[in-house]
């Protein structure tokens, strides 16, 4: 507590706004160590158990973030903050990336936060996946654009502010939130007042108070692959990359992105990431339960699988506009249907992974 402090006000004598994110993030972390919330086992538990009260927990987060953007609209006029709303056309790239970003979820155990989460517990595993994630987010940002130019079918993905009005948009988020809830308890034949890990609930309440937090500071949803494809162009910069030979890092927008330390410090989708990644450890290391070596040590081919899981994360979120934080989240709360779209068609390469050949090793408490 004392270092994320420190830490805070070091950020704080050069952007205050920077160390209220960093803080945040920090926060943001502790919470998903300390209540498993989570999006791949949740999705795990629903498909091979038949338990949907993780993924009733997700609805209660999207409904709660769908609320506090509501309100931020409607508080406009007097604040002047005008969040940032997201609407991802709807493409092949967009679709294959979904697709693609739920097969490496299940492969790497893990989604975006739930990978830095996951380095609470330390070990080759989780280390594997991230590696893939920054590899595959940055390389992402390399195809991205030349995918957009191709003459392929696109269509802008209706947004329901526009076509129904801001009370009209929240109704219809929220109904199709319960008509979902409801039809997974017919389903599984469970009920979300019966949880019994009611601490997903809590959790889900947390990270929809920390998120919100982010909206104000910050003026848009959150985001996790966006850092990730910023430290590994970083990365790569250092490692003798020249940015003029891609059409997205060579632009004026992103030669200011690669222009030095403070440049990738000070972004504000990096220090959310940092600070998920400082305070799920800090976590851990506070309750004794940090292991260097993991729980227990992963054979070779597990390692490669997870670490080519986390790629396929990296590339597809790109490819789709964001993972299951801001393409799904940020997508439901700007009342845009792209993110629902996503959800389905990323459960799809989901499914398609498990069916293809389970992951193996146990489940991780907040992947």
């Amino acid at each position: 507590m004392a270092l994320a402090v420190a830490v805070a006000a070091a950020l704080a004598a050069r952007q205050p706004a920077s160390a209220l994110v960093w803080g945040l993030g920090c926060g943001l972390g502790h919470v998903l160590v300390r209540s498993g919330f989570g999006f791949a086992s949740g999705y795990r538990r629903l498909i091979q158990r038949r338990d949907p009260h993780p993924v009733f927990a997700q609805l209660l987060l999207a409904a709660l973030l769908v609320i506090a953007m509501a309100l931020v609209l409607t508080a406009e006029p007097l604040t002047g903050l005008q969040p940032k709303l997201l609407a991802t056309p709807l493409s092949l790239p967009f679709l294959a990336g979904a697709f693609l970003f739920g097969i490496g979820m299940e492969r790497a155990r893990a989604c975006g936060c739930g990978t830095l989460a996951a380095a609470s517990r330390g070990g080759g595993g989780v280390l594997a996946a991230l590696i893939g994630l920054i590899v595959g987010a940055f390389l992402g940002t390399l195809h991205a654009p030349q995918l957009a130019a191709l003459p392929l079918p696109r269509l802008p993905s209706p947004v329901g502010l526009e076509l129904f009005g801001l009370l009209g948009a929240l109704t219809l988020q929220l109904a199709f939130i319960v008509l979902i809830a409801v039809l997974l308890t017919r389903w599984s034949g469970q009920v979300p007042w019966r949880s019994p890990s009611r601490r997903l609930y809590g959790g889900a309440i947390a990270v929809a108070l920390l998120a919100t937090g982010l909206l104000l500071v910050t003026a848009e949803p959150w985001k996790v692959l966006w850092g990730l494809a910023l430290s590994g162009a970083h990365a790569a910069q250092a490692l003798g990359w020249d940015p003029g030979s891609s059409l997205f890092w060579g632009s004026p927008r992103g030669q200011a992105l690669l222009a030095g330390p403070d440049a990738w410090l000070f972004n504000e989708s990096v220090l959310v990431d940092l600070g998920l990644l400082y305070g799920a450890v800090a976590t851990a290391l506070a309750e004794g339960r940090f292991r260097w070596r993991g729980e227990r040590s992963e054979p070779l081919p597990d390692l490669a699988r997870r670490g080519f899981g986390g790629l396929l994360m990296g590339y597809g979120g790109v490819l789709a506009s964001g993972c299951n934080v801001n393409a799904f989240l940020g997508g439901v709360m700007s009342f845009s249907l792209h993110g629902w779209i996503w959800l389905a068609v990323a459960l799809a390469g989901f499914a398609a992974s498990l069916r293809l050949r389970p992951a193996p090793g146990p489940a991780a408490p907040s992947d």
